[in-house]
């Protein structure tokens, strides 16, 4: 009996450590998240030389089934973001341009495949995996049929701050 009772409150020891870690990791994504679409825009934006090409940034409401491969999967999570993800992502985009955030972005393109709005690129971002050596960030964007790049970041915690320390895994370009 008594080893029994040991075995539940160790369960409900390990049910704890484990929700309090899925908490931790919810309010770094947005860091994650704002730092992440930061980089991607003024660095990795396929148009060389850094800083921003585009007049307008089209930010995903929810997370992009087709983050990080140009192919969408149906096994990826897709929710919206957060209220504190979508303060965090425009608070790091507002000074770069202007950002609007859209429900689909398949209603955001031209029959050409451009974006609606004339300059400006679609961005998304998939569903976060943590690791030891930091976290995974799927990341997608579009900017015209010949314009868009889908790719996963590796972000890691340097003094408490998460910095985008570089691409991993396979990288599409259109």
């Amino acid at each position: 009996m008594l080893a029994l009772l040991a075995a539940a409150c160790s369960s409900a020891e390990s049910t704890t450590t484990s929700t309090a870690a899925v908490d931790e990791a919810l309010s770094d994504s947005a860091e994650i998240y704002a730092v992440s679409l930061h980089r991607l825009v003024t660095v990795d934006n396929s148009f060389s030389g850094g800083g921003n090409p585009f007049s307008e940034l089209l930010v995903q409401t929810s997370l992009d089934p087709s983050a990080g491969s140009a192919v969408p999967s149906a096994q990826n999570e897709v929710r919206p973001l957060t209220a504190e993800e979508r303060s965090a992502i425009e608070t790091a985009l507002a000074p770069i341009a202007p950002v609007r955030w859209i429900d689909d972005a398949d209603e955001w393109r031209t029959e050409d495949l451009l974006p609606v709005v004339e300059g400006s690129a679609i961005l998304g971002v998939g569903p976060i995996t943590f690791d030891d050596a930091g976290a995974l960030v799927p990341m997608s964007m579009w900017c015209g049929g010949l314009c868009g790049t889908w790719f996963t970041y590796r972000v890691t915690q340097t003094d408490e701050v998460w910095v985008v320390s570089g691409i991993e895994g396979p990288i599409a370009v259109s």
